[in-house]
């Protein structure tokens, strides 16, 4: 059977081709082997005919523009496809600069939601155009998965805005904006009010236009804001990255840290040198277990929900997971609310976890970082209050000091996920969740649980060994803190069947 392209290139009389982007296969634009040949053979296509182009603009026969990456094949990366993903990620790179770089003037049209890829598409683009309504939406959320954007994005965003910008407003928080709010940012040039009026603006960029590059093309240009060669952002850098820390309390978070190092070190070379580095920063996390966890709650955890209850429960990747986004903590008893019974048990959990530490003489200060560390956020913390978890009366600092000086601080983060984990486990023996899904999602909305874990359950997935690892451990901890570490019934059964491949399912 014949290739059906993915982008269809059409061409009027006055030499203005229009891109479409329209994968036949799918509901929406995404990234993949057949988008990546069919860019590369467009941009080769235009090259050939350059004399003849007189510009192009971009668009889509989709309700959104385009929608990144193939989460479902990206979240089953291992290290072993490093190379492959390198290769692959630098050869959509070369095709869309091979377009930006013909002299004519390129223009996205955006018709629809351009958000992580989409939006790396269009600032590959000399001109954006975005339509005025809601659906359409803007921006690089890819940490809210685990994530950098791969396509360009951290170094065109760099060039565009400055390293400090770009970090704050675009890179770091994931965040997601109107028509309005884009335009006002400068994330696009224009709007439009119907997409009559969006392909007419396109035209007349393109006529008032005829050469154009990019501000990072043009001699002389300076990215604003400066390098860290500069005094002023030098003297700045130290604080992000400290702000980057505390906001993370040292949890495994390593999109952030990529995202950071990607956009500081990428500003110090050429163009094309910092697409490497770009690139090699997305692999290392693509092939992590973060960002798995992450693709499987935010995005296939999401999906099976929505399927599950016939409506959108829960928007893909509405919990903004960075430095300046943490999850919800209060309990959302509310009747919409599919994993209220979970989240209220999990809750109860933590705090009595919290309880059981400041027992045993854990210092207040000792349990706080240990909670941090793990990546719950500082809402969680508060659960505390109230519940005895504070140092225990009558101890003096030197006997505390003792009390506290066998029990490490990886100790204390696993009893407060293993507990949770261990309860969301219990719920779902009992028929308090349908799903592993549910149990997922319900720990993550509503009971705060880190969310670079994946959720409870996903973290006894992902945990070194799996399930089995997860057991072996629970054994360990029952041992030296008491059976309610002990591993349930769902959990022996799980690992008896399914052994080192063993995965809860349901």
């Amino acid at each position: 059977m014949s290739h059906v392209p993915t982008i269809r290139l059409g061409r009027d009389d006055t030499g203005v081709v229009t891109l479409v982007l329209d994968d036949p296969a799918r509901s929406a634009n995404t990234l993949h082997e057949a988008f990546a040949a069919d860019l590369t053979r467009v941009a080769g296509q235009l090259e050939t005919e350059r004399e003849s182009v007189r510009g192009i603009i971009l668009t889509s026969a989709k309700k959104t523009f385009f929608a990144g990456g193939d989460l479902d094949h990206l979240g089953g990366a291992g290290p072993e496809d490093a190379a492959e993903l390198l290769a692959f990620t630098l050869r959509v790179k070369r095709a869309l600069r091979r377009i930006e770089t013909l002299g004519v003037p390129v223009v996205a049209a955006l018709g629809g939601a351009a958000l992580g890829g989409g939006y790396e598409i269009a600032l590959a683009c000399h001109h954006r155009v975005a339509l005025d309504t809601p659906a359409t939406l803007t921006g690089l959320p890819e940490v809210t998965l685990g994530l950098l954007p791969a396509g360009g994005g951290v170094t065109r965003a760099v060039r565009l805005f400055g390293v400090r910008e770009a970090l704050s407003g675009l890179l770091l928080t994931g965040r997601r904006y109107t028509p309005r709010e884009a335009l006002e940012a400068g994330l696009v040039h224009e709007l439009a009010a119907t997409p009559e009026e969006l392909t007419e603006r396109a035209r007349a960029f393109i006529d008032a236009h005829p050469v154009s590059r990019q501000p990072w093309d043009t001699p002389g240009h300076r990215i604003p804001g400066g390098t860290p060669a500069d005094p002023g952002l030098a003297a700045v850098l130290p604080s992000l990255t400290a702000t980057l820390r505390g906001a993370t309390g040292g949890a495994p978070c390593p999109a952030p840290r990529n995202i950071l190092a990607a956009a500081v070190e990428g500003s110090q070379v050429d163009f094309e040198t910092a697409q490497v580095v770009e690139s090699r920063y997305f692999v290392e996390l693509v092939t992590g277990q973060t960002a798995k966890n992450m693709i499987q709650a935010f995005f296939r955890d999401v999906r099976t929900v929505n399927a599950r209850h016939r409506r959108q429960v829960l928007a893909p990747g509405a919990l903004a997971f960075g430095p300046f986004g943490t999850p919800p903590v209060a309990v959302d008893t509310s009747p919409g609310f599919f994993a209220a019974p979970l989240a209220a048990r999990l809750v109860d959990r933590f705090a009595e976890e919290g309880a059981a530490m400041a027992a045993e003489g854990v210092s207040p200060v000792s349990a706080r970082r240990a909670a941090e560390g793990a990546g719950y956020p500082a809402g969680a913390v508060a659960l505390w209050h109230g519940h005895g978890a504070g140092a225990s009366p009558g101890r003096t600092r030197k006997a505390e000091a003792r009390a506290q000086a066998g029990l490490a601080l990886g100790d204390l983060q696993e009893r407060l996920l293993f507990g949770q984990a261990l309860e969301a486990l219990r719920c779902l023996e009992d028929g308090v969740v349908g799903s592993v899904a549910e149990a997922n999602l319900g720990s993550l909305f509503g009971a705060g649980y880190p969310g670079w874990t994946g959720g409870a359950l996903q973290y006894i997935n992902g945990y070194p060994g799996g399930p089995a690892g997860f057991a072996a451990r629970c054994e360990k901890l029952t041992g030296r803190y008491g059976e309610r570490f002990r591993p349930p019934r769902l959990l022996l059964e799980t690992v008896s069947e399914g052994g080192e491949k063993a995965t809860i399912r349901g």
